[in-house]
């Protein structure tokens, strides 16, 4: 087996995926998953004022009083994001400059369940298990230039002669997974023309990230190099809350607050050639969320607009992971704080869409727009779910005795966004040395887009 010195780098940031993401990593596409069923998926995600699902213990607590039926809600998001990542080093030295271009899919399922009780003509309870967000992704073996600009035989300590010791190349793959789960008990209560709702949640999180170095043909694996972070299971609570009310017989407006909520992850992480493993210390935090919404409706037909907005930079500017043993490797030494800028920025939304009914046929349409969490400060090559912004979505629905069916299928447009000079993915991959930084030399960019399919099954019951 071959074993390397350990490698001197700046500190890299954090591969987390997001999905979503959080995120991100969370992270990644659950951040701005529109809607946790596939309904309200089909009208673009709105739903704070529409309602009638027993999925609104994930968005809108107060609207399960909407209904005086018993009813069971269950169904699966499947949003595929797909990446191309690019780099390249344009160094003056032939034999450092590199450029990579390369492209990922990622296949994120996200299941729901939710159970609608009524308790009493004013009382509802609810209660559910989904998924708002997560998923995994990789690049495997991108072109790097060795971390001092040494030979790979110089700076790698093996005994390796001919084109491959004499290579300034090395080549470096990275991978993460990460899950944010949720169960959330709610109730609603009716006073009048008012809905009142709040419910509890318990959230769980989990997340592995790697990274590993090869040799300049990428044929072996070098030992001794690189990390392998996992968390623990990580557990929190968080709460949300909800407003429906009922302005006349058409129309209803809506408020949604949700809280931020801490993630912590605790774990351990395996660091170059250092023996064992050594503990980790990191939390992250999921946003808060503010949502305001109107509807109209009739019978047959119902239309609404929402209004979000998540606060990210009181929360997630920065991670930062400590460990309990000085091992981390920079160009300044070991350290054992890591310190990571990912920079999220605060984001809001609005979405239109609606649904009309025909016999046994439900037919649905929306579109949604979101500003950017993240931007070209906090770019690196697995951000791609949180990074996806607009949408349209077209759904349909049908009717069965007590079942009902839904399909819905949803485009996140495609989205560019070009790394800073001054972030740290630039910095990880072009500072050889305390005195020899080249960030000018180096350019990343990431895009993507997500095609997503979601299907749902409901039932009511006496």
């Amino acid at each position: 087996m071959l074993y390397a010195k350990p490698r001197k780098i700046f500190p890299l940031f954090p591969i987390t995926l997001l999905l979503g993401i959080a995120t991100q990593d969370i992270i990644s596409v659950g951040i701005f998953q529109p809607s946790h069923n596939a309904r309200y998926g089909g009208m673009g995600g709105t739903n704070l004022a529409i309602g009638g699902s027993p999925m609104d213990i994930g968005t809108n607590p107060a609207n399960l009083g909407l209904s005086s039926k018993k009813e069971l809600e269950f169904g699966v998001s499947l949003p595929y994001i797909r990446s191309t990542y690019k780099d390249q080093f344009l160094d003056s030295d032939p034999s450092l400059a590199y450029e990579n271009s390369q492209k990922y899919n990622v296949l994120a399922p996200l299941p729901y369940i939710a159970l609608r009780v009524p308790l009493s003509e004013r009382l509802t309870y609810g209660v559910g298990i989904y998924i708002p967000g997560g998923g995994n992704g990789n690049v495997n073996q991108l072109f790097r230039a060795t971390p001092t600009g040494q030979s790979f035989q110089n700076w790698s300590g093996l005994n390796i002669s001919g084109p491959i010791g004499d290579s300034k190349r090395i080549k470096e793959s990275y991978s993460s997974t990460f899950y944010v789960a949720k169960n959330t008990h709610a109730l609603s209560y009716k006073i009048g023309n008012l809905l009142i709702g709040a419910g509890l949640e318990v959230i769980y999180a989990h997340q592995i990230a790697e990274q590993k170095y090869y040799d300049p043909t990428g044929t072996f694996q070098l030992q001794g190099q690189g990390f392998y972070y996992r968390s623990q299971n990580a557990f929190s609570a968080g709460g949300i809350f909800g407003l429906t009310y009922r302005i006349s017989d058409s129309v209803k407006a809506a408020y949604s607050y949700q809280t931020s909520a801490r993630l912590p992850l605790d774990g351990d992480m395996q660091v170059g050639a250092n023996p064992g493993r050594t503990g980790v210390s990191a939390s992250f935090f999921l946003p808060e969320r503010h949502g305001l919404g109107f509807s109209y409706g009739k019978e047959n037909f119902r239309v609404g607009v929402d209004f979000l907005y998540y606060n990210y930079s009181s929360y997630d500017t920065t991670y930062k992971q400590v460990l309990a043993s000085s091992w981390y490797p920079t160009v300044f030494g070991t350290t054992n704080t890591v310190p990571q800028n990912i920079d999220y920025h605060d984001s809001w939304a609005a979405g239109i869409g609606g649904e009309y009914e025909s016999d046994s046929w439900i037919y649905r349409a929306g579109a949604r727009h979101n500003a950017g969490v993240l931007r070209s400060d906090g770019t690196n090559a697995l951000q791609a779910g949180i990074m996806v912004q607009d949408l349209a979505s077209l759904g349909l629905g049908y009717k069965s005795g007590k079942w009902k069916f839904d399909m819905t299928f949803l485009y996140y447009f495609p989205l560019q966004t070009k790394g800073k000079t001054s972030s740290d993915w630039t910095l990880a991959h072009s500072v050889f040395s305390a005195t020899d930084v080249r960030i000018q030399e180096f350019r990343h960019s990431l895009k993507s887009d997500i095609p997503a399919l979601m299907f749902g099954a409901s039932r009511t019951f006496d």
